[in-house]
Order: C-alpha cells, then sequence, then structure tokens
C-alpha cells in the first residue's frame, strides 16, 4: 500500500541544482499572465515602487543622462580652412604694414631722404603676403574687401596694438618671403621697386615746379 506523504510536504523531493524560488515563480499564476510584446522584465525591476525612492546608482544614472542630452545636441564648430585663415592673416598684416608704409612715404614727400631702403623693406614684405595669399587663390573683388574690411578695424586701435601687430606681420611676412621660390621672390621684388619708385617719384617736385614756386 503507497504512503502517501504528510500535508504541506511535496510529493517530489527538491533534487540537487533545483531552484525552489524559480519553480514557485514558475508555478505562480501571476507570471503565466501574458506581457506586452517587447517589454522586457528586468525593466519592471528598475522602476521604483509607489512611495519608494529611486536607487542610488539608478539616480545617478538619470542625471547625468538629463545633464549629457543638452551638451550632445550642440553643434560642433568646423575647423577654420587652412587657406581661409591665410587669407584673414594676410589682410590684417597687409592693412597693418601699409599704414607705415604710407607714413614713409609721407615723410619722404615732406622732403625727408634716406628713407628709400626703410619704404622698400616694408613694401617687399607687404607683397610677398599678398602674393602668397594670391597663389594660394585669392582672388579680386574678395582680396581689396578683405584689405578695406582690415584696414577700417584698424584704425580705431591705440598706437601700442598697432605696433604689436606691425611686429608680429613683418616677422611672419619674412618668412613667407624666405620660404618663398626664387620667381616668386623676384616677382615680389619688382612689384616693391615700382611701388617704392612711385612713391619717391612723387614726392619729389619737378624741376619747373620747383623754379615756379621759387619765382612767386
Amino acid at each position: 500500500m503507497p504512503v502517501r506523504p504528510p500535508r504541506g510536504v511535496a510529493a517530489h523531493p527538491a533534487r540537487l541544482g533545483d531552484n525552489a524560488r524559480m519553480n514557485q515563480a514558475t508555478l505562480s499564476p501571476t507570471s503565466r499572465q501574458a506581457r506586452p510584446c517587447g517589454t522586457a522584465p528586468v525593466a519592471q525591476h528598475l522602476r521604483p515602487s509607489p512611495g519608494r525612492a529611486w536607487p542610488a546608482p539608478l539616480l545617478l544614472l538619470a542625471l547625468l543622462a538629463a545633464v549629457a542630452a543638452p551638451v550632445q545636441a550642440q553643434p560642433v564648430a568646423a575647423p577654420l580652412d587652412p587657406d581661409e585663415a591665410f587669407y584673414q592673416r594676410a589682410a590684417s598684416c597687409a592693412a597693418a604694414m601699409q599704414v607705415d608704409q604710407l607714413a614713409l612715404a609721407a615723410r619722404a614727400r615732406a622732403g625727408e631722404t634716406g628713407l628709400r631702403p626703410e619704404i622698400l623693406h616694408i613694401t617687399r614684405l607687404g607683397f610677398a603676403y599678398v602674393g602668397t595669399a594670391y597663389q594660394r587663390g585669392l582672388r579680386d573683388p574678395r582680396g581689396s574687401q578683405m584689405l578695406k574690411a582690415a584696414t577700417a578695424e584698424q584704425k580705431s586701435w591705440p598706437e601700442p596694438r598697432h605696433r604689436a601687430l606691425t611686429a608680429e606681420c613683418m616677422v611672419e611676412a619674412q618668412k613667407v618671403y624666405d620660404e618663398a621660390g626664387s620667381v616668386a621672390r623676384w616677382f615680389v621684388d619688382m612689384k616693391a621697386t615700382k611701388r617704392v619708385d612711385r612713391f619717391l617719384n612723387a614726392a619729389a617736385p619737378s624741376a619747373s615746379a620747383a623754379s615756379a614756386a621759387a619765382s612767386r
């Protein structure tokens, strides 16, 4: 005659390796309820129960996600094109050196002598910067517009700021001139010489004008 186990005792004792809690979850009626498609059971345990606070690690992750979301949405500025950066620097330096060039020319027109080497030097450096920008693709009318804009911007600068920029630009322009090819340097020298000759010829009065001025 078979012996029945007492009430409350399982008919089959638990075997080694069985998980009683998992068996209970399997036999539980609530575990057999249908879940919506795509619902992850783990996500249910991540939501706090009513009246309970978020666990500290989950609260920290939520705060980090809220802070990082606006930062990721900000657009990243594209780096400036190297040629475009050179164009802007060439325009700024040409405008700064042109101020000193015109000041020297005005002194020459006033009758001061011995200024030709200094005028030729600064004119050569200005043409070196402008010529290299032309070789890299800068063309008019944009080149003239950039030079005009830089000149207008620097008009309100104090003298120390102008001197500092001119000193930097002359060092940079000398490097540009030294690194240029022999043909480019010949072209720059020719253009600079013609420009200086025009300055000095305009500064020196003609003989007829001088005699006319003396007879008055």
